[in-house]
């Protein structure tokens, strides 16, 4: 197995393989602002389109029918 970053110690080097590297920044900061383009599109996907799950278990977005 290859060392990752300095880790010297393959028990180490095991763990991050799985776990990733350590977090950076501060969790308890407060969440960003999210931008009104983004809002709407948020908006948008859910009420224009559908999400399937296909046979093979894949999930897709489907365009909702037109209500007449």
């Amino acid at each position: 197995m290859a060392t990752i970053g300095r880790a010297q110690d393959k028990r180490e080097a095991a763990l991050l393989s799985v776990f990733g590297p350590a977090q950076v920044g501060d969790p308890l900061a407060p969440d960003r602002e999210v931008a009104d383009a983004d809002r709407e599109r948020d908006l948008a996907l859910r009420t224009e389109f559908v999400r399937v799950v296909g046979a093979d278990g894949r999930s897709y977005l489907v365009e909702r029918p037109a209500a007449d």
